[in-house]
């Protein structure tokens, strides 16, 4: 079995939880990764790669074993979704209380099986997790995919329409800083986060993916006015963090 504790969800018919997700199961994890989270995009800088993201098993994206887990979802014995999450302690400047903020690192659905509240329910499977879960005051993720971010925010039966942005305005660059994960601590918070008005609630992680189809789904959250973190430029990703209620952050 894997180092990582990772509860496995079963969508179908009785759907049941696993303790532990095998080496196999990560190998398979990594391939839904590759294929499903996007394409390079045209004018990413050579070499190829700028940033990549790190694929799931590797210790620079779960971070510390005993603080990570990794949830996935299969239907009908196929994996069609697998959420990476971790979490680090943080102290927001002289005075406050040390917290534990959570991370989605990656929430990779195969595209074929979208809009069906699959990212949503693996998050969600987080708080029958007391051990890791107790003693998280935010939850973040840094993603180019609206949906992600959104599904983040149904976490609490919220969504990105009444996300806190004070919150995330107050929190984002101490909470990156002090993350051991290197592509998240390196990344700068951009736009508003910067002091921007106007500018985009986001993070320059240097991920260069073709947003072609995020921003085409994006224009209908705009739309629907379901969209509070303005728009996105290349290499960088939305930032997104909820409190988790009733704890104080």
């Amino acid at each position: 079995m894997n180092k990582y504790s990772s509860p496995v969800v079963m969508l179908s018919a009785g759907r049941k939880c696993e303790p532990n997700i095998t080496d196999e199961q990560f190998k398979t994890c990594a391939t839904l990764f590759s294929d499903n989270y996007g394409i390079w995009a045209t004018n990413a800088p050579s070499p190829f790669r700028a940033y990549n993201k790190p694929a799931p098993n590797s210790e620079s994206c779960l971070s510390a074993p005993g603080d990570s887990l990794t949830l996935t979802c299969s239907l009908e014995g196929d994996l069609v979704g697998h959420a990476c999450v971790t979490k680090w302690r943080y102290q927001e400047g002289e005075g406050y209380l040390l917290q534990y903020i959570g991370w989605v690192t990656q929430l990779v659905v195969d595209s074929r099986h979208r809009r069906q509240h699959i990212a949503t329910d693996m998050l969600r499977m987080l708080k029958q997790h007391r051990s890791w879960f107790d003693h998280v005051n935010m939850i973040g993720i840094a993603s180019s995919h609206p949906p992600a971010c959104n599904s983040l925010c149904n976490l609490f039966d919220g969504d990105t329409r009444d996300v806190d942005l004070g919150c995330i305005s107050q929190h984002a660059a101490a909470a990156l800083l002090a993350s051991p994960i290197p592509y998240l601590r390196e990344a700068p918070p951009q736009g508003a986060l910067a002091g921007v008005p106007g500018g985009s609630y986001s993070a320059n992680t240097s991920f260069f993916v073709d947003h072609a189809a995020p921003l085409e789904i994006l224009k209908t959250y705009v739309e629907n006015g379901k969209w509070a973190f303005w728009g996105l430029l290349d290499g960088h990703e939305f930032l997104v963090l909820i409190p988790v209620p009733g704890r104080s952050s």
